[in-house]
């Protein structure tokens, strides 16, 4: 077994290469599955990941994830429970280590690092860490750690960020970290990782912090439609729009008559006593998380009662058939004849 300065060494160097650090832990996160585990003094007898308990330069291995704000050049910052506000960007590192004792030389093989980010939003936010090995006992470690925010907020994978980083090497990740997960190695992310920390590594990467855009609830009556009927019976429909938190509570119908009609439909009719143009007016009210909001649509309308058509009365017209005609020319006829003799009479 190697000394312990010489693997405080190794790890002294990786810690100088990817900001690792002892810190103090904050064990609202998990991790698992439950297995025995070591010291640093006393290492494990074969293949097993992040199984030590007191590194003092990480602190309990079982915690594979951390975090701190990618401007803090500190590595005493990483923790992992970390407070986060809109628009910060954060270094999330995932610390493997065989634990195996350096004199075994047992070798890893294809040691892979997985990272599942949260989808969602929230206030308290969880992202999990998964280091597998083929040969290694359990043959997956895992382990959460929390995003905490006054508000809402959303992680965003930073892409392109991944890195691979051990005391040997130090080489981009593809972008596959965040899904599928990518294989790391000591001196080549071939999956081969030694027993002892001078062969331990850690692969990080860049989020940023979003909060989440809260919808702006909308609320208005758009229109306001009117048909007038017969018997100044008029049907009134009146659409609007609430949605994002905002919801219709109530709908007063004014039909501009002095009668005001209160309820929840956006239907009604009515019908008025007098001929006339009215202004309708239907006053929305909507409950917009927890708030009372009003909002108005107006019509007008002409109603009136029609008027029945005069009816005339029937006028009695002169005979004007063949019969009429020949008795006024007998009539004539007769009448000339009349003249006719007096006026030779008078010659004579």
């Amino acid at each position: 077994m190697r000394i312990f300065t010489k693997r405080k060494v190794g790890l002294i160097g990786l810690g100088i290469a990817t900001g690792l650090a002892l810190t103090a832990v904050v064990y609202a996160a998990t991790f698992g599955p439950s297995r025995p585990t070591f010291t640093w003094a006393n290492p494990a007898g074969y293949i097993t990941f992040n199984s030590i308990t007191d590194n003092p330069f990480w602190g309990d291995e079982r915690y594979v994830i951390k975090a701190r704000d990618a401007s803090n050049p500190s590595s005493s910052a990483n923790t992992n429970s970390i407070q986060v506000i809109d628009g910060q960007e954060l270094l999330v590192t995932t610390y493997f280590h065989n634990n195996a004792k350096s004199n075994l030389n047992l070798v890893a093989k294809n040691t892979k690092v997985r990272v599942a980010l949260p989808s969602g939003s929230g206030t308290n936010l969880s992202a999990t860490s998964y280091i597998s090995a083929d040969n290694s006992n359990p043959a997956e470690v895992w382990a959460t750690m929390d995003f905490k925010g006054s508000e809402a907020f959303t992680l965003e994978y930073v892409p392109g960020s991944a890195q691979l980083k051990t005391s040997y090497l130090t080489t981009a990740l593809s972008d596959n970290v965040i899904k599928d997960g990518v294989l790391v190695g000591t001196y080549h992310p071939n999956g081969d990782v030694k027993g002892c920390s001078e062969f331990a590594g850690a692969v990080y990467f860049r989020v940023k912090v979003h909060k989440k855009e809260i919808p702006k609830p909308v609320y208005s009556c758009d229109i306001l439609n009117v048909k007038v009927d017969k018997n100044r019976l008029v049907h009134g429909s009146v659409s609007y729009t609430a949605k994002n938190g905002a919801t219709l509570s109530q709908v007063d119908w004014n039909w501009g008559d002095g009668i005001v009609e209160k309820n929840l439909a956006t239907t009604a009719n009515h019908t008025y006593a007098k001929d006339g143009t009215y202004t309708i007016t239907t006053t929305l009210t909507f409950n917009v998380n927890g708030v009372e909001k009003k909002d108005t649509c107006t019509a007008k309308v002409t109603v009136s009662t029609p008027v029945p058509p005069v009816v005339l009365p029937e006028t009695t017209l002169p005979k004007t058939g063949p019969g009429a005609a020949a008795s006024v020319f007998a009539g004539a006829s007769a009448l000339g004849a009349v003249g006719h003799y007096a006026f030779r009479r008078f010659r004579s």
